[in-house]
């Protein structure tokens, strides 16, 4: 969603994806959105840092393997440059077996479901 804007109201929790697959993004969008959650969508990892750094999140999913700045490389900059270092961030991965998860707080193994991934969401941000 180009030009969005995340407002600081508690009762609305806004969500980050960053993944370099439209078809990835519009589903999670879909998704995340019917279920009244606030959705902002980033098409790789440069533009996720961007927003990160002008919107404030209740959570960013990002994907793992992108060409350019990847998923770990948003992942480090969330937590050694970001103010909002404390931000959970699950990471999406078709090959999560290949992949130390120690750093993000989940990962979503793709390809999902839409159960898996509202449970996922919902555990993450009663934390």
């Amino acid at each position: 969603m180009a030009g969005l804007v995340i407002r600081n109201r508690a009762d609305v929790c806004a969500i980050l994806i960053i993944d370099d697959e439209p078809g990835i993004l519009k589903l999670m969008e879909t998704i995340l959105s019917q279920n009244g959650y606030v959705v902002d969508t980033a098409e790789n990892g440069e533009d996720g840092i961007q927003k990160i750094e002008k919107n404030k999140y209740s959570l960013i999913f990002t994907d793992i393997k992108m060409p350019g700045i990847s998923g770990n490389h948003v992942l480090k900059y969330l937590r050694d440059k970001s103010p909002q270092k404390d931000t959970p961030i699950i990471g999406m991965s078709g090959t999560p077996w290949l992949l130390d998860q120690d750093d993000f707080d989940a990962v979503l193994e793709k390809p999902y479901s839409l159960k898996e991934t509202l449970d996922l969401v919902s555990q993450i941000l009663k934390r």
